[in-house]
């Protein structure tokens, strides 16, 4: 799910909009494994062309499932995957989730 807090004025023409920041709301559903709702996991968020967005479990029973950012107009590809600081054997090597089906974001 996505949100955009701020969009366009919406006006018609053949005019480009121009390149505008806009705040976007990405929100998943929880991963309820134990790993990932602990400390040292977390989400990691992809979307194309940004910086790889970490949201870690800090306190409380889950890890957050939503982060804000800023992106400017276009079209992005936006995936989600969970890690842990275990790995499935219990070491502390870390594992990391596949990634969820990819999401195309389009910011006005």
């Amino acid at each position: 799910m996505a949100v955009l807090s701020s969009c366009g004025s919406g006006e018609g023409g053949s005019t480009p909009r121009p390149v505008t920041n806009h705040v976007v709301t990405l929100a998943w559903a929880p991963n309820h494994e134990t790993g990932v709702n602990s400390a040292g996991g977390g989400y990691q968020v992809m979307i194309s062309g940004q910086p790889t967005i970490i949201a870690p479990f800090t306190s409380g029973l889950t890890a957050p499932t939503s982060i804000v950012t800023t992106l400017q107009t276009g079209v992005y590809i936006v995936t989600v995957s969970a890690f842990a600081a275990l790995d499935a054997q219990g070491g502390d090597t870390g594992s990391l989730s596949e990634p969820s089906q990819p999401f195309t974001l389009i910011v006005p």
